[in-house]
């Protein structure tokens, strides 16, 4: 092995290294010189970076042919040539190893409401920020841009800020909206990343437009989180989704809503809608499935069916006992699920 000159980047030797695995016949000799990367090499990467490359040297230290060692120093060569430390927060599938954080599992389990940083608990309608974070790391890369129109408490903008990408938040609720804003004065941007909240029905609100008069790329990501019926009255709006007469005019208005915003989505983009199902009148509504349904008809393509825990939610904390005496009397089942589906537009 050629050693690396003083001050080269890990890049450079791990490339070496790479090209010397892949030219030699010798699988001892191999093992040697990658294991003589050692940790203060590897910290020059990011935290995805250098957890994919620890896992490719790793299964060459443990390769137990040359041929196989060649395997992954090709996969560990190609995962480096597309990698650039300033753009980090692209998601990059030839680094795949390193995405831990990154589900692919449609079962999501995520625990309690993380709170960190602007994160607050005082919106009944939000939703824990675990489910922006993984759809914008997924279908987004930094400098996109991402919309909410059920902006609520600002939980999407907020992760969108923290992950570098722009988003606008339209909300109906005037008093929501103005607590919002006064988050969001509070709120630092990270790389120069937009946050715009408007204070406007989504059913009439000129998204197309928006992208027109700001002169920005069109929307990579939609996140939407609808109030499930009426389960919880957010205003008396006659707009309100939470104010629809029926299911049917929920989700009718809901597709009408989602009609909208698909003119300002750009050409393989996605589309997240978080909801739950209800009951009412001793059966249940399966209004995840209708909304699901309703998108669909639009021409989306539907790419995952997510089922999320919701144990422990506000309205049922610290009554499990009172809802578990209800369900064994009425011959029900406690919701402790809701949806994420996720759909790709064009």
């Amino acid at each position: 092995m050629v050693e690396s000159e003083q001050g080269s980047g890990v890049l450079e030797l791990l490339d070496q290294l790479c090209m010397e695995a892949l030219q030699s016949e010798s699988l001892s000799q191999v093992k040697e010189n990658f294991r003589k990367v050692g940790h203060s090499d590897l910290d020059q990467l990011d935290v995805i970076a250098r957890t994919a490359v620890e896992r490719e040297i790793g299964q060459i230290l443990n390769s137990r042919t040359v041929e196989r060692a060649r395997y992954y120093a090709k996969n560990l060569q190609n995962g480096l040539k597309t990698y650039s430390k300033s753009d980090a927060d692209a998601f990059n599938i030839n680094l795949w190893k390193g995405y831990d954080h990154i589900i692919t599992g449609s079962l999501w389990n995520f625990g309690p409401r993380a709170r960190g940083g602007q994160h607050k608990g005082w919106y009944w309608g939000n939703f824990i920020p675990q489910i922006p974070f993984q759809l914008i790391s997924r279908y987004t890369k930094p400098g996109d841009w991402v919309v909410d129109p059920f902006c609520g408490s600002g939980t999407t903008l907020l992760e969108a800020m923290k992950l570098g990408r722009n988003s606008l938040g339209v909300e109906l609720n005037s008093e929501v909206y103005q607590k919002t804003t006064e988050l969001f004065n509070k709120a630092s941007a990270k790389a120069n990343a937009r946050a715009v909240l408007e204070l406007q029905d989504s059913m009439e609100f000129d998204f197309p437009g928006f992208v027109e008069k700001e002169k920005i790329p069109k929307f990579k990501l939609a996140i939407l989180h609808p109030p499930y019926w009426d389960i919880i009255k957010f205003s008396e709006n006659p707009r309100d989704l939470s104010m629809a007469k029926d299911s049917e005019d929920f989700t009718t208005r809901l597709a009408n809503l989602a009609k909208g915003i698909l003119p300002a989505m750009g050409y393989g983009s996605h589309i997240g809608l978080v909801i739950g199902d209800i009951y009412r009148n001793g059966e249940v509504i399966p209004l995840g499935f209708r909304s699901m349904d309703a998108l669909s008809n639009l021409g989306l393509k539907l790419r995952g069916i997510i089922v999320k825990d919701i144990q422990n939610t506000r309205a049922k904390r610290n009554s499990e006992n009172l809802w578990r005496y209800r369900a064994l009397k009425s011959g029900f089942y406690v919701f402790k699920h809701e949806y994420v589906f996720v759909f790709k537009y064009h």
